[in-house]
């Protein structure tokens, strides 16, 4: 049903709340005509509307006189040029964007939407995973990490970690604050993924203040400073481990499986047309540094092979401090743990090829306005996979126009050519059969 408290209206509504208190570094007299909302709000309409130009946007929006669909469906009061935009938003920090995810994430909680998130026992699943969205060997900033070859050259780069909440059974992943991963005051060496996900852990905890959370990460998270973090923090976590990293761990499971005590379990299941074998292996009690007085976890792992040839199709293995006290357990933390590909499939890829263009050079800037950019496009994403799950209308036209893609190429096509005084009069006017000309208003 369509909720009046998460619909197109609101969520803008929740990033121009995060807009108002962030600091205009400009002078007055340079302030007046352009306000940090305009230009706020100008950059994002321009990832909602998965423009592949800030300049082709800006065009777009310029084609009607007197009246356009940036005043009416974004809120601008003013079209600021695109280097004004971006000599704007440079000295903001991304970082006051952060109540946008925050709050739209405690709206679809308190409406019961990510109750078909939950997996083992009511637990939201958080997957951590860094990726790269700038890069150059020419062009950089003090925000840039920087990478030398053997041969010498040079390598400026922007990365951050994207967390979500994803869960086997669900197709679309939910935003949650970036964490950038850059140069830190006071620190000489280069930051890291490690260090950039204990930040998050720390800064954003306190948004599952009523929650129980596991977190997911890839075998870089599972180090024993990073679970102490985490568990500190009163999360848990499914993290991979593998053996080439931890080989004194390794050789502890080898010792307690030549005993007998690593346990099994076996299924076999029909998957399409074909006949698949599930082992999974399991040992509790394993200690993470390699000697009993180390904090110690619980390890598990599934090999899934194709019955008819006995072809390996899948291998992983796990460290958590869950009970793996039953199989039904041991079999729910593999699923979980295995949702961690959503991160790349469901997240990364689809912001990198599905029309967010996420390693696109939209501006780089000597501030913030690559980390900036970034996160208003995160946020675009974000609403677009709300109004996926709230809005009835908006799920009728992607399901009548199929992709990403197309959907937006079809309201890009109909803003240029049509003013609308809402979202609600757009997203009607894609409904409806009949489509009456000059200005399309809200009939409701």
């Amino acid at each position: 049903m369509p909720s009046s408290s998460l619909g197109f209206d609101s969520l803008l509504g929740s990033l121009a709340e995060c807009i108002g208190p962030m600091r205009d570094a400009r002078q007055p007299s340079n302030a007046t005509r352009y306000s940090l909302e305009d230009a706020v709000l100008g950059a994002f309409g321009a990832f909602f509307m998965q423009s592949t130009s800030f300049l082709e946007y800006q065009r777009h929006l310029q084609t009607r006189h007197g009246q356009d669909n940036a005043q009416s469906l974004f809120g601008l009061t003013t079209i600021p040029t695109i280097e004004q935009i971006r000599n704007i938003l440079d000295t903001l920090p991304a970082s006051g964007l952060d109540g946008v995810f925050v709050s739209n994430y405690q709206h679809l909680e308190e409406q019961g939407y990510l109750r078909g998130f939950e997996v083992l026992d009511q637990h939201l699943l958080v997957a951590l995973d860094g990726t790269e969205y700038y890069s150059s060997h020419q062009v950089s900033c003090p925000c840039c990490s920087v990478r030398t070859s053997r041969k010498g050259q040079v390598t400026y780069s922007h990365k951050a970690i994207l967390p979500v909440i994803v869960a086997p059974n669900q197709s679309s992943v939910i935003s949650l604050p970036p964490e950038l991963i850059h140069p830190q005051d006071g620190h000489d060496k280069q930051d890291c993924e490690q260090a950039a996900a204990k930040r998050w852990i720390a800064d954003h905890g306190e948004i599952f203040a009523h929650r129980d959370v596991i977190l997911l990460g890839d075998d870089l998270y599972s180090r024993l400073p990073m679970c102490e973090t985490v568990i500190a923090q009163g999360m848990s976590f499914i993290f991979v481990c593998l053996p080439e990293s931890h080989p004194v761990l390794y050789d502890w499971i080898e010792f307690n499986g030549a005993k007998g005590n690593v346990k099994t379990i076996e299924k076999i299941r029909t998957q399409g047309k074909e006949t698949v074998r599930y082992q999974y292996r399991y040992l509790t009690d394993v200690p993470l540094g390699g000697t009993v007085s180390d904090l110690v976890f619980n390890w598990c792992e599934v090999i899934v092979t194709r019955q008819r040839d006995g072809k390996r199709l899948y291998h992983n293995s796990w460290i958590t401090p869950l009970d793996l006290n039953t199989p039904q357990q041991v079999m729910a933390v593999v699923e979980a743990g295995r949702s961690r590909w959503k991160t790349e499939n469901e997240n990364h890829n689809i912001l990198k090829t599905k029309g967010y263009h996420l390693e696109h050079n939209f501006g780089h800037g000597q501030q913030h306005l690559a980390s900036f950019l970034l996160t208003l496009n995160l946020i675009a994403f974000l609403f677009h996979t709300i109004l996926g799950y709230v809005d009835e209308r908006y799920q009728q036209i992607r399901q009548i126009r199929g992709t990403r893609k197309g959907f937006f190429q079809d309201i890009v096509a109909l803003t240029k050519y049509f003013w609308f005084e809402s979202w609600t009069a757009l997203i009607e006017f894609m409904l409806d059969d009949t489509k009456p000309a000059g200005p399309i208003r809200n009939t409701s």
